[in-house]
C-alpha cells in the first residue's frame, strides 16, 4: 500500500503482480490547497527499496500561496 509522506493526496491504487499504479493529486502542506489539474499516475515497485522504485519524489510550486512543495510517496 502506498503512503503519501508529503505533498500529495492518493486517490487510488491498483496492485499488480510486478508494480503498483498509484494515482494522486498535488497538495500543499503549507495551505492545504489541492491542485485542480488532472491526477498524476505513477508506477511503484511493491516492497522494493528506494534504489529500485519504491519511492517517488518530485516538487512543485503551489499556485495558491507560492510555497515550494516536495511530493514524496512511498510504496
Amino acid at each position: 500500500m502506498a503512503v503519501a509522506v508529503s505533498g500529495a493526496v492518493i486517490l487510488e491504487e491498483h496492485e499488480g503482480a510486478y508494480t503498483n499504479q498509484v494515482t494522486y493529486k498535488q497538495r500543499c502542506d503549507n495551505c492545504g490547497y489541492v491542485s485542480p489539474k488532472f491526477p498524476i499516475t505513477i508506477s511503484i515497485l511493491p516492497g522494493g527499496t528506494v534504489a529500485h522504485g519504491a519511492h517517488h519524489a518530485e516538487s512543485f510550486v503551489c499556485s495558491f500561496c507560492g510555497n515550494h512543495q516536495m511530493v514524496e510517496i512511498q510504496g
